[in-house]
């Protein structure tokens, strides 16, 4: 059984239990994360109470933490005015949306799609080591070529569109 204490993305500290087997830690128990929420004045207990409770609640807001309070659902608790919670603020962040695009297409090759995906780590049997598809939009229909080098993309474009086009 080993102790890990590992840094998160967050900046809090979380400390786990696991069990290592093959190289692996296997994850056991519970889960402890430090908080980032900082409070001012009040006691010790009402502090921590307040980090307790805010933590609970989903990182709820100080009037959040007011009204409960207030309704005698705090199990009597004081709460105080948290200062600052990263997890909060990170919370409300909205992710910005792509807006939906229409493509008229009205026939195959119209709209193509193209990625390619690569460097793999483990070659294929053919020693290749990146993948490019092709979607036509209007079909929907997908193609996917191998390749040992990003710079075949070209090559393997102009053959793959002489092929569908004949």
């Amino acid at each position: 059984m080993r102790d890990g204490i590992f840094k998160a993305t967050s900046g809090a500290l979380v400390m786990v239990k696991g069990v290592r087997r093959n190289n692996l830690y296997y994850y056991q128990g519970t889960t402890v994360v430090g908080t980032v929420t900082a409070t001012t004045s009040s006691t010790k207990k009402d502090v921590e109470a307040t980090k307790l409770w805010h933590i609970r609640l989903g990182h709820a807001g100080e009037k959040s933490l007011q009204i409960i309070a207030k309704q005698g659902l705090l199990k009597g608790t004081k709460t105080c005015k948290p200062e600052f919670c990263e997890h909060r603020v990170l919370g409300k962040q909205r992710k910005v949306k792509f807006g939906t695009a229409i493509h008229n297409t009205k026939g195959i090759m119209d709209y193509v799609h193209s990625d390619v995906w690569g460097l793999a780590k483990t070659p294929s049997i053919g020693g290749r080591h990146y993948f490019v598809t092709f979607v036509d939009d209007f079909s929907r229909r997908v193609w996917v070529f191998t390749m040992k080098h990003k710079d075949e993309v070209l090559g393997i474009f102009l053959k793959w569109k002489d092929q569908v086009e004949n």
